[in-house]
């Protein structure tokens, strides 16, 4: 029992230092980028300068826009790319691909995706259309911040590069971590709270709560940490795509659409659930 216990807590402390590390050497990399920007722009032409800088009310340069978003896209993909071994080795050791996992067959994948792009839109829409975006001082600003870039700067960031790098620390890592201690349904549970603390404020804390169970469920059910890092880049580029779009929209269309997103969500994760407990039946 002693053992276990200190097994446990040397589990508990590694998962801790990887989250900081990562944390950390993310606000690095970004701090260097940004250093690097302003000491080099100014003498690189005024294009650049646009590209990068604008100089505020006190006349201090400030990175901004495309150059920000970017920057902090290439923070996510190399901190992604420093945890990457340690995230395939959990996951292979953790969540491996065995013979009760689900295999990738043409209507699973339709009604993951289905499911996925529907939860995103529904829940996308819902915080702009229900009034919660406004009630929080910190998610407008990180919303400011993130449709600050050009369409397809966005789409790259926060469609690619960081769900690629979240989903190694927190499925790959985090989750799988999680599962050697607790049963799996706490592990979820548990990362999925992290995660929606990671984003900073409560608006985005639901959905990215919500985001995460779904993810997990995918991802335990299929033993593959690129299909839950695929699934987190389709529901980020829904929402990030429904975003720009629903500016032509009437408010009346976009709780049409916030519905009809929730219903077919729902159904497809229905489908999924059933249709995986009757393989089960089958099996046996």
């Amino acid at each position: 029992m002693t053992e276990m216990r200190s097994e446990n807590t040397k589990v508990i402390w590694r998962l801790v230092l990887f989250f900081i590390f990562y944390l950390v050497f993310r606000l690095i990399v970004e701090t260097m980028f940004q250093v690097t920007v302003y000491t080099l722009a100014p003498s690189m032409g005024q294009p650049i300068m646009d590209f990068f800088l604008f100089e505020g009310p006190d006349t201090d340069l400030r990175v901004t826009g495309d150059g920000q978003i970017l920057i902090s896209g290439l923070a996510f993909l190399i901190s992604g790319l420093m945890i990457r071994a340690k995230a395939f080795e959990y996951d292979k050791k953790y969540t491996p691909v065995t013979a009760d996992k689900r295999k990738l067959t043409p209507a699973f994948v339709a009604l993951t995706i289905i499911g996925g792009v529907g939860l995103a839109l529904a829940l996308n829409i819902l915080i702009l259309k229900s009034g919660m975006a406004q009630i929080s001082q910190e998610y407008e600003e990180t919303a400011a911040a993130q449709y600050s870039c050009s369409f397809p700067v966005g789409v790259l960031v926060y469609g690619f590069l960081s769900p690629f790098s979240e989903e190694l620390m927190f499925r790959g890592i985090l989750f799988n971590g999680f599962k050697k201690l607790y049963p799996m349904k706490y592990a979820m549970i548990l990362t999925a709270a992290l995660f929606a603390l990671y984003h900073g404020n409560g608006v985005q804390g639901i959905f990215a709560f919500v985001l995460s169970v779904f993810i997990i469920y995918t991802y335990e059910n299929t033993g593959l940490l690129w299909v839950a890092i695929a699934i987190h880049s389709i529901c980020n580029l829904s929402s990030y795509i429904m975003t720009y779009v629903s500016e032509g929209f009437s408010s009346n269309t976009m709780w049409i659409i916030c519905g009809v997103s929730a219903a077919v969500s729902a159904l497809s994760v229905y489908l999924l659930y059933f249709h995986k407990t009757d393989e089960r039946k089958d099996s046996k």
